[in-house]
């Protein structure tokens, strides 16, 4: 029983990954055809569907959308639809090994948002991981940083700099989430 809950969970973040992976090369083959804001909708649009049905499913669904505090979720939503926004547009203009090494910015933003906004006690190995961890980024968008004047150039920049965007805007929404 308990090891087959852990294979299950082991199988389960593997096609959550394979899915994730999906995603992201269908965004980059889509946002070079269409408005990144399309993209966005309808992905959120076929999102919610299976949802809002297994909720129903369960007998859940008023339990699902009632909330004490709106304002907050709104605003966590809104940070949310901002990341996934920027993160697409990033994926649009960059390859995709690109983009998704840009996104893993956001848990170095989300710990030093922690410590600054939630009052969360980092020790100094953390930071130091943090400081490595952007460092890292900074090698990497190197060559996307060069703001030469060729149309690739500043299309890698635009696109490093939503990265960088989307990756703030998970974090501020991951903050959001812990402090409701």
């Amino acid at each position: 029983p308990r090891s087959m809950q852990l294979v299950k969970a082991v199988l389960l973040k593997v096609l959550s990954a394979l899915l994730f992976a999906v995603m992201s090369v269908l965004v980059r083959y889509l946002g070079e055809r269409y408005p990144v804001g399309q993209v966005v909708f309808f992905r959120s649009a076929f999102a919610v569907l299976p949802v809002v049905v297994i909720y129903a499913w369960k007998g859940e669904l008023e339990a699902a959308v009632r909330t004490g505090q709106p304002i907050r979720h709104a605003g966590r939503g809104a940070t949310a639809v901002c990341a996934m926004f920027c993160n697409f547009s990033a994926l649009a203009r960059l390859p995709v090994v690109d983009a998704t090494a840009i996104s893993f910015v956001s848990p170095l933003v989300t710990v030093a948002l922690s410590a600054l906004l939630l009052k969360e006690r980092v020790r100094i190995y953390r930071w130091s991981a943090v400081l490595v961890g952007f460092a890292g980024v900074l090698v990497m968008l190197s060559p996307h940083l060069d703001l030469g004047r060729s149309t690739t150039e500043i299309s890698g920049t635009v696109g490093a700099l939503l990265g960088l965007g989307g990756a703030a805007f998970s974090a501020g929404s991951t903050i959001q989430t812990r402090a409701m």
